[in-house]
């Protein structure tokens, strides 16, 4: 059968703030992550971003002094680096929780903005949303701000749900959810655009909802929210897919198998299996599938080359980072949809041992009900 779509997915960039010394860098494993994934797939119709883009080290509460222009170079770096990888500039960018942190104050250089908005940019590529498709909210904060709960935009015939974390749940905090208003207005919109419960819908955000794999393990990671509403969402909905970022790193990897990424689950949001070393989804009854989106950054500085950055980072002096720039420990996402089934890939970006470019794990098949 013909494919459909093809979906770059990049989350938890971190381009740390020890990195936005003016001008700015965009993480290596990001260019490496673009690069990779055009050489082996061609052209995306669309890419996702995932969240976590600016980041707050090396102290999140101190991370707040970030001039605007720093983050308006940033942006502009990102956006040309993804849009490399796909057609016409179609990239879809929902907002993480460290993102939320950045630009909430005011500092000697601009007054308080918003260092979620990657709104324009989406308007450029795909025009601007009609008001029924997306949920704009008001930020107490920020009230000048444009902020979107969630929004909906279709690429070849596919639906794509963004959905971000209520701005008002995370400024000053490391925490942040989703609130009720959001996750009713996807609710509703997944009803509407599927009534029958069997059209392939992707559901991007950052939150990584309940389960991840750690070391063959599922371990919860939902701890603010409503989640039996969040869960709701997606019910009678058999070939749904919640693409989430939030949880990356060494312990959030995978080896051999992309399977290891995709969670079925009950329509409770239990996790009905874990299969780690699966080719396809065939036998297995499930209401509605979790997809891991990866991650840009580890944590251990033994996963870093030594081409580390300078940069203030929220210190008062200015110093030397050696473990901000290029991991050699990167993961990403990329899916093919087909009009009976969905293919999932997981690669690596780094030089690192069982994690390298040239590691291309066996990709997973989610068959459509």
């Amino acid at each position: 059968m013909k494919k459909i779509l093809t979906c770059f997915c990049f989350t938890d960039i971190h381009n740390q703030q020890a990195m936005l010394d003016y001008p700015t860098t965009v993480r290596g494993s990001l260019v490496q992550a673009k690069e990779l994934a055009v050489r082996e797939f061609g052209l995306a119709d669309v890419a996702l971003v995932g969240g976590d883009n600016i980041s707050d080290y090396p102290h999140w509460n101190k991370s707040c002094a970030l001039p605007k222009k720093n983050f308006l170079d940033l942006k502009q770096k990102m956006h040309a680096c993804i849009s490399e990888s796909v057609k016409d500039g179609r990239v879809l960018y929902v907002a993480g929780n460290n993102d939320m942190i950045l630009g909430d104050i005011g500092t000697a250089e601009n007054e308080p903005y918003n260092t979620t908005d990657f709104y324009d940019l989406m308007d450029e590529a795909f025009g601007p949303l009609p008001s029924g498709e997306c949920l704009p909210l008001t930020a107490k904060e920020k009230p000048g701000e444009r902020y979107l709960g969630a929004f909906h935009y279709v690429v070849n015939g596919v639906d794509f749900i963004g959905i971000n974390i209520h701005p008002d749940t995370a400024f000053n905090s490391h925490e942040g959810y989703y609130s009720n208003e959001t996750l009713r207005w996807v609710k509703s919109k997944l009803d509407e655009i599927d009534p029958e419960g069997k059209k392939p819908v992707f559901v991007v955000g950052h939150l990584s909802a309940n389960y991840y794999y750690t070391d063959g393990k599922l371990t919860e990671t939902m701890v603010n929210g409503d989640r039996a509403l969040f869960y709701e969402i997606f019910r009678g909905h058999q070939n749904a897919f919640y693409l989430y970022g939030h949880v990356h790193g060494e312990t959030s990897c995978y080896r051999d198998f992309s399977s290891g990424a995709v969670l079925h689950m009950a329509e409770d949001g239990t996790p009905l299996d874990a299969n780690l070393q699966a080719s396809d989804s065939r036998g297995r009854e499930y209401a509605y599938s979790f997809v891991h989106m990866g991650g840009l950054r580890p944590f251990g500085r033994q996963y870093f080359a030594e081409d580390g950055l300078s940069g203030y980072g929220g210190e008062e002096t200015v110093s030397y980072y050696p473990h901000t720039a290029t991991p050699t420990l990167a993961q990403f996402l990329v899916f093919e949809v087909y009009p009976d089934r969905v293919v999932f890939y997981i690669r690596n970006t780094g030089k690192h041992e069982h994690y390298a470019q040239t590691d291309l794990l066996k990709e997973y098949t989610v068959y459509l009900k």
